[in-house]
């Protein structure tokens, strides 16, 4: 991404600590349906032209969140599909900005497409000539400076309110592309809208653009993530109880509904939502996806939550929801599935006819290994990723873990490593293991040698060679208060075979308290 003081790729948010009885307001927008792109068809490889199929979903969950925890958001600024053009966003802004007391926050979300466009007039100010851009449901084109903001206005239009804390959750993208390949069966849609050549003239409604915004001074009151740390990854959509969302839209709403406060105090601080957000997105997205908060998390108090408990979650359709593109695996033949639920978009893992076999690939697209035998045991591989996401504890800081090299496919041979700090100081005592492509438990990785060890204060930085077999594989990261010795036993047990169900995994660990985090290592042979 082009160096810039302000937002535009996917910015999410944030904000600065206000006056004690500060009021908050918001704008949601959310496109799927664009007036002048063509309907999305599966049964064709999806372009940045195309309509998409999660960005309202994002608005509504994000919407749903807000109102939950007292945010002002009246109907006429739920702006969704072909309403939400230029024009009502701009009307929904005059409305907030005229209205709002000075110390007051202002929450904009936005899902749907992001674009680029060549610089044709000043300010020049891009390294790569290119400005990024918001695509409104009227965005044309025919004439790109038509129905979209750019970084330029949007800088301007941010600037004009500086008594106001600003934040912004931008669930949209721009020309980039991921360091992995995926399969087009399996990955979700790109939000990118590609990049455009617009008109040099202006357009008689359009937004001014004032001096540019590279190398202008940052914004003291607005907070933003950007979803990527350059332009040059792309945002998919991905899938969340079988239906198509983004990332960060779905995190940042289950955030201030409240997951994040992991002290339970009743407000979400900057940290707690850097910390929460940036891993639940770069978990569930296997390293393509990165959100990077500018600035850097700190104390500063975001938001007040209510009191009162969530509504209970309704239930989901059981099993893991599978997808299969021709001939079905073994073990699913029949229209069966054991464990599994057949679907033809929302899927978690899928399955597909190839000539050495079934390619298996993850849900967000990566080829994950090859099979010619029973398909459960990848559905129970898949099966206990997703539990272990969901055994993180609320109240812990999570796992981090720094990867030495880019989320590319690595080689036979091929030296890899990690840093591996302490998610906090009494989380000191290491366990990792690797679940294997084969769905197989490789153990002894730390401590190695199948023994205890002593606490790693410091953290530490492990460095592994790249050995067959080649595809997915998964290293399981769990910290604990002591040495989570019958968790040890359970896995020097399981070395070699079918890794064992996270509920056996956290009963061995009831005598202290540990945090689970996992990472991906994509290899080729």
């Amino acid at each position: 991404m082009a160096t810039k003081s302000l937002i535009l790729a996917l910015v999410a948010c944030v904000a600065l600590t206000g006056p004690a009885m500060a009021r908050d307001w918001a704008i949601v927008v959310g496109i799927d349906d664009y007036i002048n792109f063509e309907p999305f068809d599966p049964n064709r490889p999806a372009s940045g032209h195309t309509d998409l199929q999660g960005a309202v979903n994002d608005a509504k969950v994000v919407a749903a969140a807000l109102r939950k925890v007292g945010v002002d958001l009246p109907d006429n600024r739920f702006l969704l599909n072909q309403t939400a053009t230029l024009g009502a966003f701009q009307a929904a802004w005059t409305e907030v900005v005229t209205q709002a007391a000075p110390g007051d926050r202002v929450f904009v979300t936005y899902a749907g497409h992001g674009g680029q466009e060549r610089e044709a007039s000043e300010p020049v100010d891009e390294k790569d000539g290119l400005d990024e851009t918001l695509m409104f449901a009227d965005f044309d084109p025919n004439n790109a400076r038509a129905g979209r903001l750019n970084d330029d206005q949007l800088h301007e239009m941010l600037a004009s309110v500086p008594q106001l804390q600003v934040v912004w959750v931008m669930d949209s993208c721009h020309s980039g592309g991921l360091e992995r390949s995926v399969s087009a069966h399996a990955a979700g849609l790109s939000r990118s809208g590609g990049i455009w050549d617009i008109p040099i003239d202006p357009i008689p409604t359009e937004a001014p653009s004032g001096a540019g915004d590279t190398g202008a001074p940052s914004l003291a009151h607005v907070t933003q993530v950007l979803a990527t740390a350059s332009d040059d990854r792309l945002v998919q959509e991905t899938a969340f109880d079988g239906q198509p969302h983004g990332a960060l839209s779905w995190f940042f709403a289950k955030a201030i509904e409240g997951e994040a406060d992991m002290n339970s105090d009743g407000v979400l601080t900057r940290l707690e939502i850097a910390s929460f957000v940036g891993d639940r997105v770069f978990t569930h997205m296997d390293q393509n996806q990165q959100p990077r908060f500018l600035p850097r998390g700190d104390p500063s108090v975001m938001l007040s939550l209510q009191a009162e408990a969530p509504p209970p979650p309704a239930p989901l359709p059981p099993g893991l929801p599978v997808k299969v593109v021709g001939a079905p695996p073994p073990g699913l033949e029949n229209g069966q599935c054991p464990g599994c639920r057949l679907v033809d978009q929302g899927q978690s893992l899928m399955f597909e006819r190839v000539a050495e076999g079934w390619a298996v690939f993850n849900g967000q697209g990566d080829r994950v290994t090859v099979i010619n035998s029973d398909a459960r045991p990848q559905i129970e591989r898949a099966r206990f990723l997703i539990d272990l996401n969901d055994a993180k504890v609320l109240n812990l800081p999570p796992v981090v873990l720094t990867p030495h090299q880019s989320a590319a496919r690595q080689p036979i041979g091929a030296t890899v490593g990690f840093d591996f700090p302490p998610p906090a100081a009494d989380l000191n005592f290491l366990t990792l293991f690797n679940l294997a492509s084969d769905g197989t438990v490789q153990y002894g990785l730390y401590p190695p040698g199948f023994r205890e060890d002593a606490p790693a204060d410091q953290g530490l930085a492990l460095r592994f060679s790249v050995a067959p077999p080649t595809g997915e594989d998964q290293l399981i990261v769990i910290w604990c208060r002591r040495p989570p010795l019958a968790l040890h036993a359970l896995l020097a047990q399981a070395n070699g075979l079918p890794v064992p169900p996270v509920s056996e995994i956290i009963a061995t660990t009831a005598d202290t308290a540990c945090q689970f985090g996992r990472i991906g290592l994509f290899t080729e042979g």
